[in-house]
């Protein structure tokens, strides 16, 4: 294991199990993605390798009991390598995050000032997958593969972790369900939470039990939650030896770690809950961010469940629409994080979330960003638009400044029909968006 911090160490975690990755509201599916078997052009089909297989049979018995899956089929393992990786990670890419998305995604988030706006995504995602792949699973190829620089320490723990990917997708088609789910990022990133926290928790209840030399349970440890609080994500790529990790922007770099840590307090809170082990899918998938943050707003019998915002009109003549998608309570939290430099202080701002909804316009005039988002309550939106004021402030300077040359009006609506709402629209200040259009139509509905 490379040396991930205290915490990350504590635990098994080391930054180098990545297998799926959602990002910037996009999904990058090194697991369920077309590839290698199908497609040898996007990653040369990788050479088949009795000693890992041996291996495989070695740990599958604990990896089933761990995971609460037993192997319908024996999981077939490749040897892959680093040059066969970049041309896999291309081909993934050209097909699921093309440059027209990719400069789009780009466009939104430099908007909302989480990335810069000179960010080539393809390329820092290719280096970011090439420093934290040793492993993945590729579900059409019915394969796990294991780079063939995967540090010999590491090797046992890897295949666990992707053992427990083959053994879900047996039971749940795993490449079906992140597909459903690309339009809404927020939702994605929940699911692919479930997804890698079942594999994580699995994968260090394996490794706990070798390294005891007895059966353990992860569900009698003390809550993970606690163990990962404050964890500072930039300190642990600099001493996991992950530069490219730690030197992206915070909203890559807690999106690409979330799935593991998030997802991983999330399996082992809801085994805690019941002792059966129930599958983080189906009625156990969580539909939202804000789930896997908040224990009480998953556990219940009713469930808080955040809303769908949509927007019902067309953009006004002479402007296109670049790109519409939610942020979801992880990314709103990150985002006032980012512009207030306050942990705490972002998080109260973004816990009242409720759902959400952005949309990028371009036209002439230059780029308008509105930004809907639902809060649980009336005083949740005032706080929500006061967070926001300044945000905005810090990033664009103080509204009367002679040199600010963005406008930015907040509005709380709580008179909508559903929850109280928080209306944002961002423009050039040359731009008379109150006489020349609506700056927005949209509705609340329950999911």
């Amino acid at each position: 294991m490379s040396d991930g911090g205290p915490a990350a160490t504590r635990w098994g975690w080391s930054g180098r199990e990545t297998c799926t990755v959602w990002l910037l509201g996009s999904a990058l599916l090194l697991g369920p993605a077309a590839g290698c078997a199908e497609r040898p052009e996007h990653g040369s089909v990788a050479r088949p390798d009795t000693t890992l297989s041996q291996l495989i049979a070695e740990l599958q018995p604990q990896v089933e009991r761990s995971s609460g899956l037993v192997a319908r089929t024996p999981p077939k393992v490749a040897v892959s390598s680093r040059d066969q990786l970049e041309v896999y990670l291309l081909g993934q890419l050209e097909e699921q995050l093309p440059e027209e998305k990719a400069a789009a995604v780009t466009a939104a988030y430099a908007r909302l000032g989480l990335v810069p706006d000179t960010l080539d995504l393809h390329a820092v995602l290719v280096e970011l997958y090439k420093e934290q792949v040793v492993g993945y699973y590729d579900p059409r190829a019915d394969t796990l593969f294991v780079l063939d620089h995967v540090d010999p320490d590491q090797l046992e723990l890897v295949l666990a972790h992707e053992l427990v990917h083959a053994l879900q997708d047996q039971y749940v088609d795993l490449d079906s369900l992140t597909r459903s789910l690309e339009d809404s990022s927020d939702r994605g990133k929940a699911a692919q939470a479930a997804i890698e926290g079942h594999a994580t928790l699995a994968m260090l209840e394996w490794q706990m039990g070798t390294m005891m030399g007895q059966e353990t349970d992860v569900t009698q440890l003390p809550d993970f939650g606690a163990q990962f609080a404050g964890l500072d994500l930039a300190e642990l790529g600099e001493a996991a030896g992950l530069p490219v990790l730690s030197d992206v922007p915070r909203v890559l770099r807690e999106a690409l770690v979330f799935p593991y840590i998030g997802g991983l307090v999330f399996v082992q809170r809801l085994w805690k809950q019941d002792p059966s082990r129930p599958l983080p899918f189906g009625e156990n998938l969580p539909n939202s961010t804000e789930q896997l943050l908040h224990r009480d707003r998953f556990e219940g019998p009713e469930r808080d469940q955040p809303l769908d915002v949509s927007f019902t009109d067309e953009p006004p003549p002479g402007w296109e629409e670049v790109l519409t998608d939610g942020l979801g309570e992880l990314e709103t939290r990150i985002f006032f994080e980012e512009h207030l430099g306050d942990e705490e202080r972002a998080f109260a701002a973004a816990e009242g979330w409720d759902g959400d909804r952005f949309r990028l316009l371009r036209g002439e005039g230059g780029e308008v960003m509105i930004w809907v988002t639902a809060l649980d309550g009336a005083a949740d939106a005032r706080q929500f638009a006061a967070a926001a004021q300044e945000a905005y402030d810090r990033r664009y300077g103080a509204p009367s400044a002679s040199n600010r040359d963005r406008r930015v009006d907040i509005s709380v609506r709580t008179n909508d029909v559903l929850q109280p709402t928080v209306l944002v629209v961002d423009a050039p200040a040359a731009l008379d968006i109150d006489t020349d259009w609506e700056p927005a139509r949209f509705e609340l509905r329950s999911r």
